[in-house]
């Protein structure tokens, strides 16, 4: 017994071999950390006969993912840094797997950049119980015994080499099988890049990367201005004064609107004030980080890139060059840098008494000058107007309770505890609240018609999945995300004397309304509204145009 103990104490002081602590987080990663990745891959075989029908292209398949992660492990364990390295990997991979495992999240570049720029509060409202207990129990546990357990390496040169061999072991693992099968392997990995988003630790390492490559490290061109050619037209500026208030939607989907035919009545307020709803529209993308720069870039979801939308007028910089009077007011994540030019105020901090707390301010603060504010603008005039909306998963945060109509409520950001029917309970309270603030806007123009002609434009940046296929959230890759994350709702209200002065039939307008719509449209339509002439302008992007 003695010796027994004495060998073993004598191990600990040695210390593990490097490669064996590797080898084991590794499989731990590969076991613990990727059940959806997995299931993915079961389910892309699924159609061709399942695994058992093609048993060495599968192989082949394994071993590259299995390669990946030997490769990751076996790059990060070096001296001093090498357990530090491991244990944040652990961490993250835990924290990843989490979300995908729960919410069915994606992590790709857009999703990994709503993480680094989310708002304080949004954050700890993703840290739910259940959260933080998977994380210590699967990502800072097993993170502390890496730290704890004395790591033996070889001399410096005897690592290197057996490293380098290791790399190239593992890269032999990864590619030969494929080179027995080409066509199908580079098909199948080309055709399932899905699967790269929820496999770990290359999700996270992979979308970190390319955000810190496009968003960080990437010296900003400077803004080149566009539309410059960009002028009222003059039956416009010399007419009676307008204002348009343009509200950003925050994560509402179509398919939950009365106005779209669902069975509950969740837009009492615009149906009563006669707003004119497009049926068939889509976003950008499916976050915000996408969804909110490509409206307002002009480029189109086709040829939208960030960096390139960065570094050039937005639809906000070429109205204002225009002399139209704008100003920006947030209530969710900031305004993805569309603002950067232009008067805004950020009321995410905002301290109001019975409509802000510790997670955020509902968006009525928004409103709450909101007559003042218009009047004091020159006209034409622009508002924008960028609500919280439904942003999940605390759906139960974002209304006051006399807005809770439709019960039994998810109280709780844990929605995945919660039962389907209750989930979309509470969401639909955030699209009856939501239909308040738009009913509110309509009233205060319609109040201060004698003063201007009113106009308010409402769509959201992207939608929901509210457990449809046990998926939640969204920023899911704008190709493979479901209906319910890219369908989304459109308003329109006009004041009987803007449609007048513009000479817009009503009749017309309702005739567009089950019309192909996408975000590319606003762009040009709020050119047009406004009354901005430029060689920018396209007329059939425009979808008001066929009715002046």
């Amino acid at each position: 017994m003695t010796r027994s103990v004495d060998w073993l104490t004598g191990a600990w002081r040695r210390g593990m071999p490097s490669w064996w602590l590797g080898l084991l987080v590794a499989l731990y990663f590969l076991i613990f950390l990727n059940h959806t990745m997995w299931r993915e891959l079961a389910g892309d075989f699924a159609p061709t006969g399942g695994i058992g029908a093609q048993p060495l292209f599968a192989l082949a398949v394994a071993l590259r993912i299995v390669g990946n992660v030997l490769l990751v492990v076996a790059l990060s364990l070096w001296p001093r840094v090498g357990k530090p390295l491991l244990a944040l990997l652990l961490v993250v991979g835990a924290a990843s797997a989490y979300h995908m495992d729960v919410y069915g999240v994606r992590f790709n570049e857009d999703v990994v950049q709503s993480i680094y720029e989310t708002q304080r509060a949004e954050a700890a409202a993703m840290l739910t119980r259940d959260m933080l207990l998977w994380v210590g129990l699967f990502g800072v546990l097993p993170a502390a015994l890496v730290l704890c357990v004395p790591v033996r390496y070889a001399p410096w040169r005897r690592e290197l080499s057996r490293r380098i061999a290791v790399v190239a072991g593992v890269l032999l693992l990864m590619h030969a099988p494929g080179l027995l099968a080409k066509r199908n392997f580079t098909y199948f990995f080309r055709n399932h890049r899905v699967v790269y988003e929820v496999y770990n630790p290359y999700a996270a390492l992979s979308g970190t990367f390319h955000y810190l490559q496009r968003n960080v490290f990437r010296r900003e061109r400077p803004v080149q201005p566009v539309g410059q050619d960009a002028a009222l037209d003059p039956a416009a500026a010399a007419g009676r004064k307008r204002v348009l208030v343009l509200v950003v939607g925050e994560t509402a989907r179509a398919e939950n609107y009365a106005l779209q035919g669902y069975a509950r009545d969740t837009n009492p307020e615009m149906a009563r004030a006669g707003a004119w709803y497009f049926r068939d529209v889509w976003s950008c993308g499916t976050a915000t980080t996408v969804s909110v720069p490509c409206m307002f870039s002009g480029l189109g979801r086709e040829h939208f890139d960030k960096a390139r939308a960065r570094a050039r007028w937005n639809l906000l910089d070429v109205v204002q060059h225009a002399g139209v009077d704008v100003f920006w007011r947030d209530n969710d994540e900031g305004c993805k840098g569309v603002c950067a030019r232009v008067p805004s105020e950020d009321l995410t901090d905002a301290r109001v008494e019975g409509l802000c707390d510790a997670s955020g301010c509902l968006d009525d603060v928004l409103l709450a000058d909101l007559p003042q504010r218009l009047a004091k603008m020159r006209s034409p005039a622009l508002l924008v107007l960028h609500l919280k909306g439904s942003h999940g998963p605390a759906y139960y945060q974002r209304y006051p309770a006399a807005f809770a109509r439709f019960r039994p409520t998810c109280d709780t950001a844990e929605v995945q505890t919660c039962g389907y029917a209750q989930v979309v309970n509470t969401y639909d309270n955030t699209i009856l609240y939501t239909d308040h603030i738009l009913g509110r806007i309509v009233d205060m123009l319609k109040a201060d018609g004698e003063r201007y002609d009113g106009a308010m434009l409402y769509l959201s940046d992207h939608g929901e999945s509210l457990g449809e296929h046990d998926v939640y959230l969204h920023g899911a890759s704008w190709d493979s995300a479901p209906t319910q994350q890219k369908h989304i709702p459109l308003l329109l209200w006009l004041s009987p004397a803007w449609q007048r002065d513009a000479g817009l039939a009503a009749s017309c307008i309702e005739a567009q309304r089950g019309r192909r719509l996408s975000q590319d449209n606003l762009y040009h339509t709020v050119l047009g509204l406004l009354g901005v002439r430029t060689a920018l302008y396209q007329k059939e992007l425009d979808f008001l145009a066929p009715c002046r």
